[in-house]
């Protein structure tokens, strides 16, 4: 993804009686109507068959079925908000703008779940560049959808959890990408853009969830040889975290 390429993209930018609320705090629940059609945007962590995305379609599906609520994953794998790419990465990663348009044209929704990070700093090393980046991404997504009349619900980036493997490299490699991340790339990176996401305000955002944080608090039991991808347990908690959101 070339710099003009990216900038032109970026700056041509449950309850009761069918309802549901969300969020667990009285002073700022969030209501979801009967019937809405929710797609779920983020990379291949929200894409995995069978992952959160269906685990609340189910979710609601049995225990709600008069709400008549519809998920549907929009989730690409590798894709980012900041359309940048490693270089060990096999060809440039996917970058949401590009297909944005299309896929709001295509499809009638109420409501976006966003879940972008792990891969938006290409495992590499902080930059204030970097998290500029990354916010310009945010905005430039609600921006868009605001056109449309489109509300979010933004997700924290789920963590890297390099204790995962045991990997020697991971420490001396000096050219970084999503097979030897940058050892403090949790820390000094996605702890940053989790706080860049809960620090969010924009007319278009309904609620900020942190997925983040239980997941390292679970990780042992969410994460085995992958440090990247959650197992079925991590996206049990994942969506989880999003029920215990909701007051029905």
């Amino acid at each position: 993804m070339g710099i003009k390429r990216r900038t032109f993209i970026q700056t041509s930018a449950m309850a009761a009686m069918g309802t549901l609320l969300w969020n667990c705090n009285d002073a700022d629940k969030i209501l979801l109507k009967k019937g809405q059609t929710i797609a779920c945007l983020g990379d291949s962590i929200t894409a995995t068959p069978n992952g959160y995305v269906q685990m609340l379609q189910d979710y609601v599906d049995t225990n709600h079925p008069d709400l008549e609520l519809t998920f549907l994953n929009w989730g690409k794998s590798s894709e980012t908000i900041t359309g940048l790419t490693e270089k060990e990465h096999p060809g440039p990663r996917p970058y949401l703008f590009e297909r944005l348009d299309g896929l709001l044209k295509s499809t009638q929704v109420d409501i976006l779940f966003f879940c972008y990070g792990i891969n938006c700093g290409i495992y590499g090393k902080p930059s204030q560049t970097l998290f500029d980046s990354y916010t310009i991404g945010i905005y430039t997504f609600l921006e868009k959808i605001k056109q449309k009349g489109i509300k979010t619900i933004l997700l924290t980036p789920p963590p890297v959890v390099l204790e995962a493997v045991n990997d020697d490299s991971v420490a001396v490699t000096t050219d970084f990408g999503y097979q030897h991340p940058y050892p403090k790339y949790q820390e000094e990176v996605l702890q940053e853009f989790r706080e860049i996401v809960l620090a969010i305000s924009h007319e278009t955002v309904l609620g900020k969830i942190d997925i983040q944080a239980p997941l390292l608090r679970h990780k042992n039991k969410c994460y085995l040889d992958d440090p990247i991808h959650p197992n079925k347990n991590g996206h049990q908690l994942i969506t989880n975290t999003i029920v215990e959101n909701l007051t029905i």
